[in-house]
């Protein structure tokens, strides 16, 4: 060993919307945890630092001038971001000591969610899409689609 072990100790989740800014330096990005920092036992750290290098690598494609800042950058990796974080605080927020207040709609959030859980255990199809969701490979908003709710639902009825 080279060193003594050190902990991590995870305090909160922060997310950043540096796209909100008035201003920002030209030639600079933010990254990793600057962008945002998510509960880690949820595994999503890795997933989101490559999600945000793809979205960087995908403004640097674009031609965009070194000169200014980069908005086009932080509104693409603040949509990587928005899924980690719906799924995250979503699974904080369900905690048994976590209590009131919730964000406005979490119970009716919640309720679908735990419906959703259970048709995935029962139907290869929902299964699917919800693990596509949970492991970031989707977005959140896969879930609301009208056909797949309609398909949850008949699988939840006809049990």
């Amino acid at each position: 060993m080279i060193g003594e072990v050190k902990t991590y100790r995870f305090v909160e989740s922060r997310q950043r919307a540096h796209s909100r800014l008035n201003r920002f330096p030209g030639g600079l990005v933010v990254v990793g945890d600057a962008l945002a920092s998510v509960n880690p036992i949820y595994g999503q750290g890795l997933t989101l630092s490559a999600l945000a290098a793809n979205a960087l690598g995908a403004y640097l494609r674009s031609a965009a001038s070194p000169r200014d800042p980069a908005w086009a950058y932080f509104r693409l990796a603040e949509a990587v971001v928005e899924g980690a974080w719906q799924l995250s605080t979503a699974a904080d927020l369900a905690q048994p000591h976590v209590t009131d207040p919730y964000p406005r709609g979490y119970r009716v959030q919640k309720w679908v969610a735990d419906r959703l859980t259970e048709a995935s255990v029962l139907d290869s199809a929902v299964n699917t899409r919800y693990m596509g969701v949970v492991h970031m490979e989707l977005p959140p908003k896969a879930l609301t689609d009208p056909r797949f709710l309609a398909r949850a639902a008949r699988v939840l009825l006809s049990r």
